[in-house]
């Protein structure tokens, strides 16, 4: 294996000293990093560098440096494989817009915004380059860094008009909470920050409404749109009686997470 940026060295620290003096792109990787995951040469290279690298196989990632795997919260020096899903979500915490598909090309490579899972259950934005290295093994790295909470102005444009609905609004990704507008926080008292990643069920559901709650997120995997009256609670435990809509989010076509709104339920007699 080698990478044309580093020189040799010998020592950790001189290492990675090294490594910060010099441009890393995907581009300087010219062998198949994939096929050598299980390298400890190339593993000790990869870990010195100061940026989240990750090696995927046929959708797999079957190796992250030390920097990804201190924010993802994986133990030890070992990673343990897992589909790229899982590792790299295509969804920007805070916002209900998709971002970029993780694509590339035999011959170059393709900038992503992603969200990773941290150790601490927060979503963390990152941004970086896709590139392949062998298009029919589907093999490719990933070079990324964790970014702020800046927004395009087509994507804050979306936030403005969430956050302009007087329903209460909570978008659900593989059961974390991406997204709370404001009327959420009125409603059940959660800021954006204390609901994002966390679980809507163990939020506001109720004991006794826990297996209504399950049903319904599971029908988002259906298509199907769903209107119900039932009953929440807020932050201090207090019941409160809601409308709530249940639909799919939708990403090219297909069901990938749920979009939960709530009205609050009026009595006709107080209107």
């Amino acid at each position: 294996m080698a990478i044309e940026v580093f020189r040799p060295i010998t020592e950790p620290q001189q290492q990675r000293a090294d490594l910060e003096s010099s441009t890393v792109s995907p581009e300087a990787f010219h062998l198949d990093l994939p096929a050598n995951a299980d390298s400890a040469d190339q593993g000790r290279v990869l870990d010195a560098l100061p940026v989240l690298v990750f090696l995927e196989r046929a959708g797999i990632i079957v190796f992250a440096n030390a920097e990804a795997r201190q924010l993802v919260g994986e133990p030890g020096d070992a990673w343990v494989r897992r589909p790229i899903e899982e590792v790299l979500w295509g969804l920007f915490p805070g916002t209900a817009e998709p971002q970029t598909q993780l694509k590339g090309t035999r011959c170059g490579s393709s900038p992503f915004h992603a969200t990773l899972p941290t150790r601490n259950g927060r979503l963390q934005p990152v941004e970086g380059t896709y590139c392949i290295t062998d298009a029919e093994l589907r093999e490719a790295i990933i070079v990324a860094h964790p970014t702020g909470r800046e927004r395009a102005p087509k994507r804050q444009f979306m936030e403005d008009v969430l956050a302009s609905l007087p329903e209460a609004v909570a978008i659900e990704y593989g059961g974390h909470i991406l997204y709370t507008n404001p009327a959420f926080t009125r409603m059940f008292g959660y800021s954006a920050e204390e609901a994002s990643g966390g679980n809507l069920c163990e939020l506001i559901v109720p004991e006794d409404r826990i297996s209504e709650h399950n049903a319904l997120a599971s029908g988002a995997d259906c298509m199907e749109c769903e209107v119900v009256e039932t009953v929440r609670k807020n932050k201090d435990g207090k019941l409160v009686d809601v409308h709530l809509h249940r639909a799919p989010l939708l990403v090219d076509s297909r069901p990938v997470g749920v979009v939960f709104t709530f009205r609050a339920f009026l009595n006709p007699a107080q209107n």
